[in-house]
């Protein structure tokens, strides 16, 4: 019997398999770490996005309370990493995001750059 290869993500192991599998259905998939954790995670979609933004507005006038506007943001930030990230499972994942205040906005970062934002070389007026 032949074994599968293994690339090792963290202490746990991720098939070839599976990652072939990801890059079909997804096209990208990418591989990061934070404090020695390990992540893998797709592009977020044009459309996965705009609802993700329509879902997580809110109205003017709660604008102005920092509690709502900074709920908006965390809401997003968190939105994104569960949208793309396909490893670690979600259980582990939301453990993760929730035991590092930062995890959510660096990986949601991360995954926005690697989506097409931030894409511009630098711009030149003319």
């Amino acid at each position: 019997m032949k074994k599968e290869k293994k690339e090792m993500v963290g202490s746990n192991a991720v098939t070839q398999a599976e990652i072939d599998n990801w890059k079909a259905e997804f096209g990208h998939v990418y591989r990061t770490e934070s404090a020695g954790k390990a992540f893998i995670f797709r592009p977020i979609r044009r459309s996965e996005y705009t609802k993700l933004m329509l879902d997580t507005d809110i109205n003017p006038e709660e604008e102005v309370t920092s509690a709502r506007r900074l709920k908006r943001l965390s809401d997003r930030q968190l939105g994104i990493c569960k949208i793309c990230v396909l490893w670690p499972q979600e259980d582990v994942l939301n453990d993760m995001l929730e035991g590092a205040a930062g995890l959510a906005l660096n990986l949601s970062e991360e995954i926005m750059d690697c989506s097409g934002f931030n894409a511009l070389s630098g711009t030149q007026e003319l």
